[in-house]
């Protein structure tokens, strides 16, 4: 009997340690959800930004505006290095047509905007150089608009409109939240 009873009260100890273990990380993801959810409202695109952010799971344990922004430009530079993988194998199947042309200059956007966002914004954002990284960022949003420029001069439907938006959205996310930072 006391050997039921005490396996009884370890089961309970272990349920309610759990209990609280879990209890726990929900209510700092939470608070961690209402912190890039305040700081997203004050950009110019809440929703975006929350749905960027949130997609990045490291994004829960960040704490300030600063790791945000951080955070947001690690992603834009993800996607643009992403980007140059994606528009370099389709440039290997397109050769010598219109769509390649196009997708030339898509590679050398893109290759330029990884190296604006990799080396000048991260540098220029790591010593609080924060209007020079926006003028980074925004070098390198620029490499969706040349891309869709590059379709439209051959009057053909762009083959990489979906990344042209993200890269967009990514940048427009980084941007809005290093504005953040620079009046600070």
């Amino acid at each position: 009997m006391q050997a039921a009873m005490a396996s009884v009260s370890t089961f309970v100890a272990i349920f309610l340690v759990l209990l609280a273990v879990v209890s726990s990380d929900l209510l700092v993801a939470h608070a961690n959800t209402d912190f890039i959810s305040g700081t997203c409202n004050k950009t110019n695109n809440p929703a975006l930004c929350i749905s960027v952010l949130t997609a990045k799971p490291r994004s829960s344990h960040a704490s300030t505006e600063h790791d945000l922004a951080s955070i947001a430009l690690e992603i834009a530079t993800n996607t643009a290095k992403h980007n140059v993988k994606v528009i370099g194998n389709l440039s290997k199947n397109n050769q010598s047509t219109p769509e390649g042309f196009a997708l030339a200059i898509c590679l050398k956007a893109y290759t330029e905007a990884t190296s604006a966002l990799e080396i000048y914004a991260n540098g220029n954002f790591q010593i609080g150089l924060y209007t020079s990284t926006l003028d980074n960022v925004s070098f390198a949003m620029g490499a969706s608009n040349t891309c869709k420029v590059a379709f439209k001069r051959i009057e053909k439907k762009s083959l990489v409109s979906y990344i042209d938006r993200e890269m967009k959205e990514h940048c427009t996310v980084a941007s809005n939240l290093i504005n953040l930072l620079v009046h600070k």
